[in-house]
């Protein structure tokens, strides 16, 4: 989808190739924030690699821009549910610290939901870390809390488990 919506100066827009750049430096900024600075392994090449010359592109990717400037991103990806057919998930949304609190980081929410919607998603999950704040502004648009309301359990399979469990084949 290609549609832009715009709030005063800021432009949501869908994410272009040479976007990327930007994206890769704010998830470096999001995962410093995270405290987790190590984090990131991939490179503007991989960004670019998955989300562009990829078919199908691995993820999809808005940006809100000010001023020809990319202030933030929301990254997100196609999903299913067996309960519930198709879905988004959303990866990441960043919006740059100068730029908070300016309702940039709402206008990317309702931009991926109306994608979501549009689609035919029946719902927009996504994850976020107890300690941030950015709980209460999710909870304020209607998201629910499912660890505490449903008791799901998020987990992970990586690096040595996952090669030597791949190797059980």
């Amino acid at each position: 989808m290609n549609k832009k919506f715009q709030n005063s100066e800021v432009i949501v827009r869908d994410a272009t190739i040479n976007d990327m750049i930007a994206v890769a430096d704010m998830i470096q900024e999001l995962a410093n924030f995270e405290k987790m600075p190590d984090g990131p392994k991939l490179t503007v090449k991989d960004l670019q690699r998955d989300g562009f010359e990829t078919q199908p592109p691995a993820f999809r990717c808005k940006v809100a821009e000010l001023k020809s400037e990319v202030v933030g991103f929301a990254l997100y990806f196609n999903t299913y549910s067996t309960w519930e057919g198709k879905a988004l998930m959303l990866e990441d949304l960043y919006v740059r610290e100068n730029f908070r609190r300016r309702g940039v980081g709402q206008m990317l929410f309702y931009n991926v939901a109306a994608e979501a919607a549009a689609t035919g998603c029946t719902r927009l999950d996504f994850h976020v870390l107890a300690w941030n704040e950015a709980r209460s502004f999710y909870e304020a648009m209607g998201a629910e809390n499912l660890t505490a309301s449903q008791e799901w359990c998020y987990y992970r399979l990586y690096g040595d488990a996952l090669t030597s469990l791949s190797n059980q084949k």
